[in-house]
């Protein structure tokens, strides 16, 4: 938190100085997202934006995941300016210690990304980080502004699931290989079994965060892939967008949860944590069953 409030001042303090940049000192490029885009191959070397608009038509086409209109992206050239063009939009309010090690981010205006750290990926990891902020969006058109209140661990499992699909559907990556990749990292790179977060405790935004700097990201954003993965294994993917999708009209999501799964939220979570502590090398959680 101190390391985001000092960033935070010093841009005040430039700000304030300069008296606003000039246009040429524009942090972030932007482009309104084309939710009508017509799906087309990417070429040898896309923009940032060509990946966008791959990304937005395959999860229109192929996964059913509509995006709000009228949301930009966009790509700023490294940190500062990334955090300048938060700043900017939604000042200081928007800070929490994730902000500064973030290579993008999802707002109720459209996603933010980093270049520099998208430049130093693979194609496969760009679109993966890509598709995440995406996936972020869609669910700010299924549950409104309301998203926010929903169990984080679901949040983020499912802006992960949605990732790895649009890798598989655009032909970088297949899913099944990217799940053995997250189950490797669960069951033998993160802490052991014994130690690891229930999906209860990732339902906060705050514990989440502890456990992602004290444990890992497997520890957080694999498990919670690793859990919605489960759910449309079981019950289909039309089943958690239709969660999302009502949950603005429900007091408590377990309301929801229990409209909509024929499982109770908590026997989920218990049925998880026993899975997970008896996942193995080779575990593919499409064909294991406990």
């Amino acid at each position: 938190m101190t390391r985001a409030v000092s960033l935070v001042a010093s841009l005040l303090i430039v700000l304030t100085v300069l008296g606003g940049p000039s246009p040429a000192a524009e942090p972030c490029q932007e482009r309104e997202i084309r939710v009508d885009v017509q799906a087309a191959r990417l070429g040898e070397d896309p923009s940032t934006f060509d990946l966008i608009d791959a990304i937005a038509a395959s999860m229109r086409d192929d996964l059913g995941l509509k995006l709000p209109a009228w949301r930009k992206a966009y790509v700023c050239r490294d940190e500062p300016a990334f955090l300048e063009g938060l700043l900017r939009n939604f000042g200081a309010k928007v800070w929490d210690q994730s902000v500064t090690t973030s290579a993008g981010l999802a707002t109720p205006i459209g996603i933010f990304l980093r270049g520099d750290y998208l430049a130093r990926l693979s194609l496969p990891g760009r679109l993966g980080v890509i598709g995440h902020e995406l996936a972020h969006l869609n669910q700010q058109e299924l549950a409104g502004p309301r998203a926010q209140e929903l169990p984080l661990w679901i949040v983020e499992g499912h802006a992960e699931w949605v990732a790895f699909s649009v890798i598989d559907r655009l032909g970088y990556g297949a899913h099944g290989a990217q799940r053995a990749e997250v189950v490797f990292a669960v069951s033998l790179q993160a802490i052991p079994h014994t130690l690891l977060p229930d999906l209860a405790r990732l339902e906060s935004r705050e514990r989440w965060q502890q456990s992602t700097l004290s444990l890992g990201h497997a520890a957080t954003y694999g498990q919670a892939y690793l859990a919605v993965d489960r759910l449309t294994e079981r019950y289909g993917s039309t089943k958690v967008v239709e969660f999302l999708r009502g949950f603005a009209t429900v007091a408590d999501f377990r309301e929801r949860w229990n409209s909509v799964f024929p499982i109770s939220y908590q026997q989920f979570i218990d049925d998880f944590r026993a899975h997970v502590r008896g996942l193995g090398p080779g575990d593919d959680l499409r064909h294991t069953q406990g």
